[in-house]
């Protein structure tokens, strides 16, 4: 007998993991000050390594707040009324977007689209615009601009826009 899967975590736990994560390395600082202020030398040089660790807890904590922000993005983006590509696009512009580290942006010329999180390698969030059929009868639900980007580049591909109007009354 297999034994149950853990459910999946929610980012509200990830947001509490680091709070717990940003109360310990409160308290680390704490700790940290108050060997510095002893007249023991070598008591302050223990100070050196509870620094270390409140550094640490710091990177961790903004590693965990990332994590939840991914993990809401991937969450929003299973919405049945949301684009199914597993990768982000510029709205305005289709497949040109860059990133670094936490960030994106939109490369074509005049555009100031910037996100504060790496847009290219999270799920797409933008509304579902059409139904794209590939040559084998696949078919997914694409935002406009992954709809424009597939019929441009997939062969074979159909692209069947969606009536909002229609949806929405």
């Amino acid at each position: 007998m297999s034994e149950p899967t853990a459910p999946e975590p929610v980012p509200a736990e990830l947001r509490a993991l680091a709070a717990e994560a940003d109360a310990l390395a409160e308290r680390t600082a704490e700790i940290a000050a108050r060997l510095e202020a002893t007249d023991d030398g070598h008591v302050q040089r223990l100070a050196q390594p509870m620094n270390k660790a409140t550094h640490d807890l710091a990177d961790y904590i903004g590693e965990i707040a990332r994590t939840a922000e991914y993990l809401t993005r991937v969450r929003v983006s299973r919405d049945p009324h949301l684009c199914d590509v597993p990768w982000g696009i510029c709205p305005d512009h289709g497949v040109t977007l860059r990133s670094l580290e936490d960030r994106a942006w939109c490369t074509a010329t005049g555009c100031g689209n910037t996100w504060t999180y790496d847009r290219l390698h999270t799920p797409c969030t933008e509304p579902a615009a059409a139904i794209a059929t590939d040559r084998d009868g696949v078919t997914g639900s694409l935002c406009s601009a992954h709809a424009s980007d597939a019929a441009q580049r997939l062969d074979g591909c159909s692209i069947e826009y969606l009536d909002h109007r229609a949806t929405n009354s």
